[in-house]
């Protein structure tokens, strides 16, 4: 029977809105859920999932939910466009949310309205939080955040960890992503991809090293990288910004991953992680690895 996440399980992110059936890694569609296809009888491994039935279903509608969750707020951050606003606010948008809060958030998650006449006074709020200056009060880059007296590879090093998570699961970032991998949107986005995998797996019975696979990934990716910076970074926007809008994304940003790092047993980043200064010398070598711009996997320059 169809449930009420059939239409984000399909992908169909977009329905009725407009805005393009894409993501930022240009390998995978949103349309079709870019895992394994379902083993056969013969290659299963004895089943992990629960058998056929309830249970099954309520961990395939979680997980489906909370894809819609990280796909919502991945969009949410990308650069305002008014295609994109209108796919946020679309009354379909906001049911499928309203469907996944009810499944896999808190009651603090709160959704923002979104309505046509709130775009400008968003895309103002949102270039004064992000888009004035290579790094303002609240950098929506995940290496702009840690210890001050990390070692000078820190920022690299991270980067070459987040690229080698990216590779291990085939994707690929888009030629027009703009960003780097460490960018907020691109790690919501591939946490996105997690969940609507682990759906699959479930779904379709896959073996269960496909399962726990990707299970581990969720809770290694948010213990080490977006459940250990998104608090600080929500707690600066939500200070930097009073529109409304811009203001509630972050609380609900803040809520929903924290909620699952405590889903996975992950002990969530501190609200007051400082800033790194700006090191010009390690952005060079950013520059010079080739980590910046090249896509997940991809050989250093030369």
């Amino acid at each position: 029977m169809p449930t009420q996440f059939d239409t984000a399980r399909r992908g169909k992110w977009s329905a009725q809105t407009g805005t393009p059936k894409r993501s930022v890694f240009g390998n995978y569609r949103p349309d079709a859920v870019p895992v394994v296809a379902p083993a056969t009888t013969e290659e299963r491994s004895p089943r992990t999932s629960p058998e056929p039935g309830p249970a099954l279903q309520a961990a395939i509608d979680l997980a489906m939910a909370r894809a819609f969750i990280y796909r919502w707020l991945a969009k949410a951050y990308e650069d305002p466009k008014t295609e994109g606003w209108g796919w946020l606010g679309a009354p379909e948008t906001r049911a499928g949310l309203e469907a996944a809060r009810a499944v896999a958030a808190r009651g603090e998650f709160l959704i923002p309205e979104f309505l046509p006449q709130d775009f400008e006074p968003f895309l103002n709020a949102w270039l004064a939080a992000f888009g004035h200056a290579a790094r303002g009060s609240c950098p929506l880059n995940e290496i702009e955040y840690g210890d001050i007296k990390a070692d000078p590879l820190f920022q690299p090093h991270r980067l070459a960890d987040i690229a080698a998570f990216y590779h291990a699961f085939g994707l690929q970032v888009a030629a027009d992503a703009g960003e780097r991998q460490d960018h907020l949107c691109l790690e919501l986005e591939f946490m996105c991809v997690l969940a609507a995998r682990e759906a699959y797996a479930l779904e379709y019975q896959l073996d269960s090293d496909d399962l726990a696979q990707c299970r581990r990934a969720q809770r290694d990716f948010l213990r080490e990288h977006l459940g250990r910076w998104t608090p600080a970074f929500a707690r600066r926007l939500a200070a930097a910004t009073a529109e409304p809008n811009l203001r509630g994304l972050a609380g609900s940003t803040r809520v929903f991953v924290e909620a699952e790092c405590s889903r996975f047993g992950v002990k969530p980043g501190s609200e007051e992680l400082a800033l790194r200064p700006v090191d010009e010398s390690a952005d060079r070598m950013c520059d010079s690895c080739g980590l910046q711009s090249a896509p997940p996997g991809a050989a250093a320059a030369t």
